[in-house]
């Protein structure tokens, strides 16, 4: 029976990991919080508005099925009418969430149920026992340690109890014997009074992808490749047309012809005699 337990505890942590989550950034949101007007729920909702962003309401169901609504305004409760409260007009600052909390057996009328035009995501609640309910809307908010303590110690409850997953709890939170007590696993049956009433869908995007013709990526690629090998080569040729030849000790160019005169001749004329005369000295 014990381990079935722990599984339940598990799933419920499990199930609400999506919510917590998303919600771990709760101290910069505005969360709608409707209670039922009773002095208990009144009160829970009024110290979650004294720690958190909260636009608080509370409602009253008549016998006749009519509903009274009532929002707090930080000093007195103040009349809101069904109509503003459809549009919308009771607040300066729009909601990111609403926490909607029923009593047993009397479930919030759907008129009560935020329009999907102010906020999107909506959860239910449905127990006004203390226990429970602390448990759930410290998962719902991401109760950090100080907030478990101040909780468990308004109430006269253990925190364990209203914690049993140890949500935000570290090892040196808790002395050594408390560590190494056996505690029964309470909470898993939580689950049972937690809804929820509506989220926003997730956004999907559409991909639409052609076909791929493989023959004409080849082709297409062998078509650059050569195009390549093609510009290279002409880079090549360029730099070996625009060496200077001067460069090299070795060359192909014809030596430039010398143009003379008649004096000229006559002088070189002399020159070859003299050479001539001399060698035959030398013999």
């Amino acid at each position: 029976m014990k381990s079935i337990k722990s599984i339940r505890l598990f799933i419920l942590a499990a199930m609400l990991l999506s919510a917590v989550s998303s919600f771990a950034g709760r101290m910069k949101e505005v969360t709608l919080v409707m209670v039922p007007r009773d002095e208990a729920s009144l009160q829970k909702g009024l110290d979650l508005a004294n720690r958190y962003p909260t636009l608080l309401l509370s409602y009253k169901i008549g016998a006749r099925g009519e509903v009274s609504l009532h929002g707090w305004a930080g000093s007195e409760w103040v009349n809101v009418t069904p109509e503003k409260y459809k549009t919308g007009e009771f607040f300066r600052n729009g909601p990111n969430s609403a926490l909607l909390i029923e009593e047993p057996g009397m479930p919030i009328p759907e008129s009560l149920v935020p329009p999907v035009d102010w906020v999107e995501s909506v959860y239910k609640i449905s127990t006004t026992d203390t226990r429970p309910l602390l448990h759930l809307i410290g998962q719902y908010y991401d109760f950090d340690y100080k907030d478990w303590k101040w909780f468990a110690n308004r109430y006269g409850m253990d925190m364990a109890s209203i914690n049993p997953e140890g949500l935000n709890i570290a090892w040196y939170h808790q002395r050594l014997d408390e560590h190494l007590k056996a505690r029964p696993i309470v909470g898993a049956s939580d689950l049972q009074y937690w809804f929820v009433v509506r989220i926003p869908e997730p956004v999907v995007f559409e991909v639409f992808e052609e076909p791929i013709d493989v023959e004409a990526v080849e082709e297409s690629v062998v078509e650059e490749e050569m195009l390549e090998e093609a510009a290279a080569e002409e880079e090549m040729a360029e730099d070996f047309l625009e060496m200077d030849t001067l460069e090299s000790p070795l060359t192909n160019e014809v030596p430039a012809a010398v143009i003379m005169g008649v004096a000229d001749a006559e002088e070189a004329a002399v020159v070859v005699e003299e050479a001539a005369v001399e060698a035959k000295v030398e013999q």
